[in-house]
């Protein structure tokens, strides 16, 4: 299997410990791991290094004693330096850690309330207040002022770092880095040896639909930043994080030689350990 897969632990429900996680896939073949978001806090996770992985590292990890949402581009100040601390901390543990490849979201316009709970769909949630409040360019200059802060950081550390690309159909007006021309200006500003892109797919069905862009131009614009894509599949208007379809729409961008090296991590939620293992079969 050409296909370099990795398996994000987001799989397990929420709030369980990241080493429930480890357990479950040590009983599969899969050796390559992304450390997920969605686990609940634990004094330290020196075990990590016990297991025989090689790691990714997603976001919101280590998870913080207490619970905030990580947002760069924030016109809040205080949310804002929380957040670079957040991602400085966990380039940290990647070095710690040996991982290959730390990767974060880029902000949002509007500070959302919380994350979802809804098992059908992942998304933020927002109040009706936060729709009010949007300032697009504001929070794309935050953005930039943070992502600056964090590649230099980065490059001291010597730790891989890329941006998910971002994608609601429903919360669209509160998400930065989801248009193709919002990549052209990233590209304009970085080049990929600063930052590359985490290519998620279901994000891209969501962005291409609310935004009526074709995905596989927009692939094309930014191939040269792909290292790494989240794979899951929706419906094309909820954030749903299922295991992918075997004659789903994506497939020739994951099976593009173009993308060959890139990691390919299969990010499901609440998916039983047998079902992923089954959706790797389609590679």
């Amino acid at each position: 299997m050409k296909q370099n897969i990795y398996l994000s632990t987001t799989f397990i429900k929420d709030q369980m410990s990241l080493k429930i996680a480890l357990d479950q896939i040590m009983e599969s073949k899969l050796r390559c791991v992304e450390i997920g978001s969605n686990h609940c806090f634990e004094p330290n996770y020196d075990y990590v290094t016990n297991f025989p992985y090689k790691y990714l590292v997603h976001n919101y990890f280590p998870i913080p004693e207490k619970s905030f949402v990580v947002n760069i581009a924030s016109s809040n100040k205080e949310i804002r330096n929380k957040s670079i601390k957040h991602i400085k901390n966990s380039i940290n543990y990647c070095e710690q850690i040996g991982a290959d490849l730390y990767t974060f979201h880029p902000g949002f316009i509007s500070d959302p309330k919380s994350s979802n709970t809804n098992s059908d769909n992942y998304d933020f949630e927002w109040g009706s207040d936060n729709f009010k409040k949007t300032n697009f360019e504001n929070a794309k200059n935050n953005m930039f002022f943070s992502l600056d802060d964090i590649i230099s950081y980065a490059k001291l550390k010597n730790v891989s770092i890329a941006i998910e690309t971002e994608g609601s159909f429903n919360k669209k007006e509160v998400l930065l880095m989801q248009r193709p021309e919002e990549y052209s200006n990233f590209i304009n500003r970085y080049d990929n040896s600063d930052i590359c892109i985490n290519l998620n797919i279901g994000h891209l069905n969501l962005a291409s639909h609310a935004f009526d862009f074709s995905p596989y131009e927009f692939v094309d614009l930014i191939e040269n930043y792909i290292v790494a894509m989240e794979l899951s599949h929706n419906n094309g208007f909820e954030d749903q994080h299922l295991p992918l379809e075997k004659n789903g729409w994506y497939w020739d961008i994951i099976l593009d030689s173009r993308f060959d090296t890139a990691y390919k991590i299969l990010e499901f939620r609440n998916t039983p350990i047998n079902k992923i293992l089954d959706n790797i079969n389609f590679f």
